[in-house]
């Protein structure tokens, strides 16, 4: 089974792939409910910033940008949304930044463009459920050769990245 670590642009093929220890690192805000959809603007912000430098020298998992949806709040139907990169598990922090911490697990990584239902859907198909109870996250990846020659057209340019276990 490959990691995650091992993702190259144009790969179109859905796939269950090992995540290792690690940790996100990067900005952070909540998005959801009453407060509307804040990721847009926090991306923005931290792409065209300084932040964006700093996070780009820090080391990679996975060598791509992504956009990490965790710590739901159903009383208020709210989730932290960070933008940042998947790091070695222990990485340094740095000031200003946010993290979580992530334990090792399978996941599903779906097709360019697919949005999170239709890759839960692929994973269902093959055998997997998602494992939201010890691995509660999502998260959307965007490789910069595909953003700049997509293969396909009027669709988020990403692909996520969804935890998973197998259906017994």
């Amino acid at each position: 089974m490959r990691s995650i670590s091992e993702i190259k642009a144009f790969e179109e093929e859905f796939e269950i792939l090992f995540v290792p220890k690690s940790r996100i690192i990067g900005k952070e805000s909540r998005c959801g409910g009453a407060l509307g959809n804040t990721a847009p603007a926090l991306a923005e912000r931290t792409i065209n910033s300084i932040d964006w430098i700093t996070l780009k020298k820090l080391p990679h998992v996975m060598d791509y940008g992504c956009g990490w949806t965790c710590d739901y709040d159903a009383s208020t139907d709210t989730f932290s949304y960070i933008v940042g990169f998947i790091t070695p598990a222990d990485t340094p922090v740095p000031e200003g930044f946010v993290y979580r911490d992530v334990a090792q697990t399978l996941c599903a990584k779906g097709l360019f463009g697919e949005d999170v239902n239709k890759t839960v859907e692929r994973a269902t198909e093959a055998g997997y459920i998602t494992n939201w109870q010890s691995s509660p996250w999502n998260t959307e990846f965007y490789i910069d050769e595909e953003e700049q020659s997509p293969p396909r057209e009027d669709c988020i340019p990403c692909h996520w990245l969804v935890p998973v276990k197998q259906d017994r």
